[in-house]
């Protein structure tokens, strides 16, 4: 080999490891910022880890790396609830068809609406899963889950026929027993649901909820009585697990069938999901305390309750305010009524609600707007309401209450659903005076036309006449001021 050849080979060989380096130094970069991403997806800190996956799929070339990243920006969409997550799972089976993950995404996703409680949206992506493709330990949990998604959406049908499927299983035989000895319950085969019944009652797991379940049973279908009855007989033996349950259960029986007094120590009982009560349950126990008129207790518990945007919010904001009320505590019922009136859920209250912040509003003061504007937006939302004129009455004299004359007319004149010209006349009246006291006499007349164009007060009208002769005077239209003096 020549001293050229041999340097060109040498030259050549560089130059091929230094590419080949690069290439796996940009590869092993890659991996390493899709390893950080897939730490924080499995942190739970879904949206980080989006969006560092979406960096390695703009940066490699590897296919799988980019499928394997699309598969976690599809996951963590789901698990957070983006719009258009499920898209983007599909998109992601659609562009790696042969990815290892198409199943475990379709299993994953599935997994996920079920532990959240989505059961119907579970259902349409297990109904994706190849259960042939999946490992003994994933296809009982595919069996069980859809089984209960099923039962769920009350189609016991399907629903046996997957728990029946896993009921010899050891992880999931017991729970799908206990379901099904539901199903027979409800289909009256009480002879196949206390063969059931029994079976469980046997595991310690389930021996422990098992009069729970049978008095939450009755208590779900309605049968409030029987669920008393049943909860009452188990409390005196029941563990430390099934007290706050079934004190749960004896509490909503009675509260539902209005019997808010024995209601309350049961309601008390109860200590919450996880030592934690929700909305629902301290506005159970408000309610109850607000129907026995305890309204300072009603009112510790009506507070208890955050993140109020829902119905339970809505119907706990209103009982709040009208336990303020009888409580002589206005403003803090003020403040009450506003949110109650602010949401939509029920548009009972949502009226009544707004009605009440209105009248105190015009009674009390309003920090957060004007009275009359209160009271206009109301009778602008409820135009046809029985005590129409009162409220406009109410209106009215707010505005002069607070001689915001200007505004007055303004909204009267914006709003001709009025129907009280006697109010219409008032105003224009005294928003004429307060014009000419400013010295502004050409609209100090306008105004004093206006109240004398609706004569329905004799006594305001005659002073109408005589200030408008006034500012007429005071502008040298001697003959017109003479014409209202007479």
């Amino acid at each position: 080999m020549t001293l050229k050849r041999a340097y060109l080979l040498v030259v050549f060989i560089s130059v091929s490891f230094s590419a080949l380096c690069q290439q796996s130094a940009a590869y092993t970069h890659e991996l390493v910022d899709f390893n950080r991403a897939l730490e924080l997806y499995n942190n739970e800190q879904y949206l980080a880890a989006q969006n560092l996956f979406d960096e390695v799929m703009d940066e490699t070339d590897d296919e799988k790396i980019k499928g394997d990243a699309a598969y976690y920006i599809a996951n963590a969409a789901v698990r957070m609830n983006q719009p258009g997550a499920d898209r983007l799972m599909e998109n992601f089976v659609t562009r790696y068809p042969t990815s290892t993950k198409t199943n475990s995404a379709y299993l994953d996703v599935a997994d996920y609406y079920f532990q959240t409680g989505k059961y119907a949206l579970s259902r349409r992506w297990y109904d994706r899963v190849d259960e042939k493709a999946m490992s003994k330990k994933d296809r009982e949990r595919y069996y069980f889950n859809n089984g209960y998604a099923y039962f769920r959406a009350n189609q016991f049908e399907e629903a046996q026929t997957y728990l029946n499927r896993v009921r010899d299983s050891k992880e999931y035989g017991s729970q799908a027993k206990y379901y099904l000895g539901y199903i027979a319950y409800e289909g009256d085969d009480y002879e196949e649901a206390n063969e059931y019944f029994e079976e469980v009652k046997g595991n310690d797991r389930y021996s422990e909820d098992l009069s729970y379940f049978q008095a939450d049973m009755n208590f779900k279908l309605g049968n409030f009585e029987k669920a008393i009855e049943q909860a009452l007989e188990q409390l005196p033996k029941a563990n430390r697990q099934e007290i706050p349950q079934l004190n749960k259960i004896i509490g909503e029986s009675y509260f539902n069938l209005g019997k808010y007094e024995e209601a309350i120590p049961y309601l008390k009982g109860y200590t919450g999901l996880r030592g934690k009560w929700n909305n629902t349950d301290y506005y159970q126990l408000g309610y109850a305390y607000y129907k026995q008129g305890d309204y300072e207790a009603a009112i510790n518990e009506f507070n208890k309750i955050v993140d109020g945007k829902n119905a339970i919010a809505q119907n706990a904001y209103y009982h709040l305010a009208q336990s303020y009320l009888e409580s002589d505590q206005k403003q803090q019922a003020l403040n009450a009524f506003k949110n109650a009136s602010e949401m939509e859920f029920d548009a009972k209250i949502q009226e009544d609600a707004l009605l009440n912040y209105a009248k105190l509003s015009y009674e009390i003061g309003n920090s957060y707007e004007s009275p009359s504007q209160v009271l206009i937006n109301y009778l602008n939302k409820y135009p046809n309401i029985e005590h129409k004129e009162a409220m406009e009455s109410l209106l009215i004299d707010s505005f002069i209450t607070s001689k915001n004359y200007e505004e007055a007319m303004r909204l009267l004149e914006n709003n001709r659903n009025f129907s009280d010209k006697q109010a219409y006349q008032k105003v224009a009246y005294y928003y004429g005076l307060e014009l000419f006291e400013e010295g502004d006499y050409e609209a100090a007349i306008t105004n004093f036309n206006k109240a004398l164009k609706e004569p329905r007060d004799q006594n305001i009208t005659a002073r109408a006449t005589f200030w408008k002769a006034e500012s007429e005077y005071s502008i040298n239209r001697m003959e017109d001021a003479i014409l209202g003096y007479r």
